[in-house]
């Protein structure tokens, strides 16, 4: 089977190795899928402002204590039942510092994701037309983070450090990815997912020692989450509320539309949201599987871990991945069209 040459990347998608059967049924799926997303009616959602995390980083810098403060303000906090579970480690870091160190911080973490993202993506494209590309959509993703930070900076400082963690971890060298995987776990529970699916991956590769550092990280910030909730009801009981179950919360994928593709239509955010997944899925590195993985995973345990919402742990990588799509699509194409060769032997007696 010839394998047909990539239009943007510097080798074919997944999707360039299918035979003609498999192919038609990608697009049939693929086609559905686009006119169901097209189809959404749901808005995007923003996340909840997280006033009383404001309001405690400004007790603390006049003296306060963390826990103290939380049992006084959050009687009337309008958002005191999302933020009970947010350990103090974000709130302790912002009160000792200025807004303007802060804002610095933010800035160098931000321009940093860009140039690691570049230095990790465009590699995988053959032209500068490729490349470029890339690069954009790394700005757009790093935008969206942004935004997400000055709405909810727990949820944004979780998706900036799930994203630095997807990005830098590589076969031989995933150290780094786990310290910052545990970093975000730490600041925002909900991502404690990030470590959690990453040490799956690494066990279905069969890298048990990645598999045990992931692992730690998650046992760290499993073990905050744990010393804070206890800390937590000891100041400030709960008030007992039903618990219910579902497969997916019904504001989870537009919680993730209006994180990841802040401004866009949630028709054509679902499109584009499904394009980058195709993106991701049919990308031929270890890299690509991952990124869907954590996405599908934040979507399926939005306010599953801790109360919080993971749907938005992938927001800076759901831009990037549209990269990828129109090979994905151009390999999906050349396969499924094609007919079977017969070859004509002619013999002379």
């Amino acid at each position: 089977m010839v394998t047909p040459a990539p239009l943007l990347l510097v080798a074919p998608t997944r999707l360039g190795r299918i035979e003609r059967g498999a192919a038609r049924w990608w697009c049939a799926a693929l086609l559905l899928g686009l006119i169901a997303a097209a189809g959404l009616s749901e808005a995007s959602a923003r996340p909840a402002a997280e006033l009383l995390h404001d309001s405690i980083v400004a007790a603390m810098r006049h003296g306060g204590r963390y826990y103290e403060t939380f049992r006084d303000l959050a009687r009337t906090a309008p958002d005191a039942g999302d933020a009970r579970t947010l350990p103090p480690t974000l709130a302790a870091v912002s009160a000792a510092m200025p807004n303007w160190a802060m804002l610095l911080l933010v800035g160098a973490a931000l321009a940093g994701l860009v140039a690691v993202g570049v230095q990790r993506l465009t590699p995988l494209f053959a032209g500068v037309a490729g490349q470029v590309l890339a690069a954009l959509l790394l700005v757009a993703g790093t935008a969206a983070v942004a935004l997400l930070w000055e709405q909810a900076p727990h949820a944004g400082w979780g998706a900036l450090l799930a994203a630095y963690a997807v990005l830098l971890r590589r076969a031989e060298r995933w150290g780094t990815a786990a310290a910052l995987g545990c970093a975000a776990a730490v600041i925002d529970p909900a991502a404690l997912l990030v470590p959690a699916v990453m040490a799956a991956l690494a066990l279905h590769d069969g890298t048990a020692r990645e598999a045990l550092g992931w692992l730690a990280a998650l046992a760290v910030g499993g073990a905050v989450l744990g010393c804070h909730l206890w800390a937590i009801d000891a100041v400030a009981p709960p008030a007992p509320e039903a618990v219910l179950l579902s497969i997916a919360p019904p504001s989870a994928l537009a919680r993730l539309l209006g994180a990841g593709l802040p401004g866009a239509a949630p028709g054509l955010a679902a499109v584009l949201l499904m394009l980058a997944l195709l993106g991701w899925a049919t990308l031929p590195r270890a890299l690509g599987p991952r990124v869907v993985a954590l996405v599908l995973a934040g979507v399926a345990a939005d306010g599953r871990v801790a109360g919080l919402h993971s749907a938005t742990l992938a927001a800076a990588l759901v831009a990037p991945g549209l990269a990828f799509a129109p090979d994905a699509i151009a390999d999906l194409l050349r396969r499924a069209p094609g007919r079977r060769r017969i070859t004509v032997t002619r013999v002379t007696r």
